[in-house]
C-alpha cells in the first residue's frame, strides 16, 4: 500500500549542533520535529533556540520526549515536562513518546524488567496526559517494539486516537508497516541544508496541526512564559533604536525581544561592512548595532575582538568566521540573514 507524502522534514536535537532553520525551511522541509528533552525534566540544550526559530519562521513543529520511565508515574511526569516545553510556543502540536533500547537498559539498571505490559502501560500514561492537555499523542516505535513491547490495540482502546511515528531505515517498508505509519522515519543519514552532518529524515502522511501561541499585535513572535523574550533580539532592538533606525511607520522599535515584521523591516535595511582600501579594510559601519554584532560574534566564536562600534578589518574577519560556522553565505557583511542567525545561535 502507498500513501501520499504530505510533508517531509527532519527530527533534530542537540546532536545536530547549531541549525540554520531558515535554510532548513528553504530546502523544502515542511515540518521539523524537535527533541524537547529526556528523562526527569532534562531539557534538550538546543530545544529553546530551535523551537523559537521554528516559531518565528512559521515552521510547523512537533516535539518528542526521550523516556527513561519505568513506572507509570514517571511516564506521566515526563509527559508533563514535554507539555511544559510545548506550551512555551504552541497551544497544540504533536508530542511523541520516545521509548527505545536505552530506555529498557536504564530500567534494568534500576531493577525493572520492561515487559510488553509495562511498556504499554508507560505509553498509555504518557499519551493520555498529552491528549488530556490538548496536544496530539504520538507513539514512536519500530518493528521490534511494535511486536514485543507495545500493544497498540490496547493503547488505542485506552487512549483513543493516537498516531504512529514508525522508524525503519530502508528504501521501502512493507504494506503492513506502511498502513501502520502516520510518519515514517526512513533515514538517519540524510543531508539537509542548514544542518551540519547527518540527520534523521521523515515522511509525514498526516498534516499534523501546529497552532502557535498568539502573537502580540504589531510583532511576529511570541513565545510565552520563559521563552517570551529573546535577549539577543532585545539587545539588537535597543541598539537599532540608539542608532536611530525606524520601522515602516517611522517609529522606534518596540523593545520586546520579538523578531516581528517591524524588527525584520529594520534589519533588512542594515548592512554592517568594512570599507575596502587599496590593500586591506578599514572601519566602515559604526554605531551601537556594530557593538551588538561584535559582542554576538565574540559569544558565538568564543573570541574577544574589541567591542568598539567600528566595523573594520577584524570585525570583517570575525563575521566571515561566524558565517562559516553557521552555514551562511560568506561575504563578510552582517546583513539580514547573518543578524537573524545571531538571534538564535
Amino acid at each position: 500500500m502507498n500513501k501520499n507524502i504530505i510533508k517531509k522534514g527532519p527530527d533534530i536535537s542537540v546532536y545536530q549542533g547549531i541549525v540554520n532553520m531558515k535554510q532548513v525551511r528553504e530546502s523544502g522541509c515542511g515540518t521539523v520535529w524537535l527533541r524537547a528533552g529526556y528523562g526527569k525534566n532534562n531539557v534538550d540544550q538546543k530545544y529553546i533556540p530551535n523551537a523559537q526559530a521554528c516559531y518565528n519562521l512559521g515552521i510547523p513543529a512537533g516535539i518528542y520526549w526521550f523516556s527513561y520511565a519505568y513506572t507509570q508515574e514517571m511516564a506521566e511526569k515526563e509527559a508533563e515536562y514535554a507539555i511544559a516545553q510545548a506550551e512555551k510556543f504552541w497551544t497544540s502540536c504533536p508530542i511523541a513518546y520516545d521509548f527505545e533500547y536505552d530506555s529498557t537498559n536504564y530500567a534494568r539498571k534500576n531493577g525493572v524488567n520492561v515487559t510488553r505490559k509495562l511498556a504499554t502501560d508507560l505509553a498509555i500514561a504518557f499519551l493520555k496526559r498529552v491528549k488530556g492537555a490538548g496536544y496530539i499523542p504520538i507513539l514512536y516505535t519500530n518493528n521490534d517494539y511494535t511486536k514485543n513491547y507495545f500493544d497498540i490495540s490496547r493503547i488505542r482502546s485506552e487512549v483513543g486516537d493516537i498516531y504512529i511515528w514508525y522508524a525503519r531505515y530502508a528504501a521501502a517498508i512493507s504494506s503492513g508497516e506502511m498502513q501502520l505509519a502516520d510518519a515514517w522515519q526512513h533515514s538517519s543519514t540524510a543531508s539537509v541544508p542548514g544542518i551540519v552532518g547527518n540527520v534523521d529524515m521523515n515522511n509525514f502522511y498526516v498534516d499534523f496541526p501546529c497552532r502557535p501561541i498568539a502573537r502580540p499585535e504589531g510583532e511576529g513572535t511570541g513565545g510565552a512564559q520563559t521563552a517570551k523574550c529573546n535577549i539577543n533580539i532585545l539587545d539588537f532592538q535597543k541598539a537599532a533604536n540608539a542608532d536611530g533606525w525606524k520601522d515602516m511607520n517611522g517609529n522606534r522599535l518596540a523593545e520586546d525581544g520579538m523578531d516581528g515584521p517591524k524588527t525584520q523591516y529594520v534589519r533588512r535595511k542594515i548592512f554592517l561592512k568594512a570599507q575596502r582600501t587599496l590593500f586591506s579594510y578599514k572601519a566602515g559601519s559604526t554605531g551601537a548595532v556594530v557593538k551588538w554584532w561584535q559582542r554576538r560574534c565574540n559569544e558565538i566564536l568564543g573570541h574577544n575582538q574589541k567591542v568598539d562600534g567600528m566595523y573594520g578589518k577584524i570585525s570583517r574577519s570575525e563575521t566571515i568566521a561566524v558565517q562559516q560556522k553557521l552555514g551562511l553565505a560568506v561575504d563578510g557583511i552582517a546583513g539580514y540573514n547573518s543578524i537573524q542567525a545571531a538571534f538564535y545561535n
